[in-house]
């Protein structure tokens, strides 16, 4: 059974495809250090929009420039990718 970090841990790797976010690089890189990607994952798992974000990401082909509003990583990804 995969657990509820596994879960959203890919639910924010996802979003992370999504947006042409490489979180590996920015994890070895230091721009995110791992107890801060613990966090990440913490964020989105209390997140109440879970579910269109599922649809979102179903539905999503490709990459795109912007997170959903509803994203509480948002402001993260988004300076990611800066």
């Amino acid at each position: 059974m995969i657990t509820d970090f596994a879960q959203h841990s890919q639910r924010v790797q996802d979003m992370a495809d999504r947006l042409n976010v490489d979180l590996a690089h920015a994890v070895l890189s230091g721009k995110l250090r791992r107890f801060p990607y613990e966090d990440v994952v913490a964020r989105c798992s209390r997140c109440a929009a879970q579910e269109a974000c599922n649809a979102w990401l179903k539905a999503a082909s490709g990459t795109t420039s912007h997170a959903p509003d509803y994203c509480r990583n948002k402001h993260l990804f988004e300076g990611l990718q800066a």
